[in-house]
């Protein structure tokens, strides 16, 4: 009479261990034809640069979220037409070619829900030539610097004149009131001091807080052909063999048996 006892860890053992030296056979083989995948394959370099994007606020120095750097919207504009037709023209590529070879992705800092945080665009550029890599990356981060600055530039150029022009008019009241000092002028001079240094703090916190600006530029590419990524694509095909020679074995040494039942 067939048992129903539930096939156990030690039944799967057993099995395993009856193909051994197929698993061991097929580990061995994978692992050989991925390391001379990685001899046959056309090398490529690559290089990284990270450009921080910028971190709009709102006027009471809250952060928000605006689609340049929003993690989840970030890297979908840096990937957008402008951006690309930009990096086509510097580099001599064309924009296919740019689209093709680059890679963009602005992660969101971890343990965090919130897209209103400031966020880091990483850029990728893999060719065929490292000095290429490198200039295709940074072509791109120059790019992606320009997109990000357009709104930070706006902000910062309405700022700047409003603390110009309210500069001046504090020199204009301070040479009235050296001239004749009225309750008036001198009323009028403290209300003006108190909201060019309320509009000074502003721009000292968006120059501090939203200004994109390029962390670390490329200044050399890694090679795929490098002893690291060789040794760990063997690894990988050596893990896929593995698990190839266990479905063999179970499948040509009489699969999975179940051992005596306890007394």
């Amino acid at each position: 009479m067939p048992s129903d006892r539930e096939i156990t860890v030690g039944d799967l053992w057993r099995a395993i261990w009856r193909g051994k030296w197929i698993v061991v056979a097929t580990t061995i083989v994978a692992a050989l034809v991925a390391l001379g995948i990685t001899f046959t394959a056309d090398t490529t370099y690559t290089a990284t640069t990270k450009v921080y994007l910028g971190q709009a606020t709102t006027m009471m120095g809250n952060l928000a979220s605006t689609p340049g750097t929003n993690p989840l919207t970030a890297a979908t504009m840096l990937q957008g037409d402008t951006v690309v037709d930009a990096v086509a023209k510097a580099t001599g590529l064309t924009p296919g070619t740019v689209r093709a070879k680059t890679d963009v992705a602005v992660p969101r800092a971890p343990g965090t829900v919130t897209t209103n945080q400031p966020a880091i665009a990483t850029i990728s550029a893999a060719m065929a030539n490292p000095d290429d890599a490198v200039r295709l990356a940074n072509a791109y981060a120059d790019a992606a610097l320009i997109s990000a600055s357009t709104g930070y530039e706006a902000v910062t150029g309405t700022l700047r004149q409003q603390v110009t022009r309210l500069r001046a008019e504090q020199v204009r009241l301070q040479a009235a009131i050296a001239r004749q000092p009225t309750p008036e002028n001198l009323n009028q001079l403290t209300d003006l001091r108190e909201v060019l240094a309320t509009a000074e703090l502003q721009m000292a916190r968006v120059q501090q807080i939203e200004a994109p600006g390029i962390v670390t530029v490329a200044k050399a590419a890694s090679s795929s052909a490098s002893t690291s990524n060789r040794i760990r694509t063997t690894v990988i095909g050596g893990v896929i063999g593995f698990l190839v020679g266990i479905v063999i074995a179970l499948a040509t040494r009489g699969g999975i048996r179940r051992g005596p039942e306890p007394a």
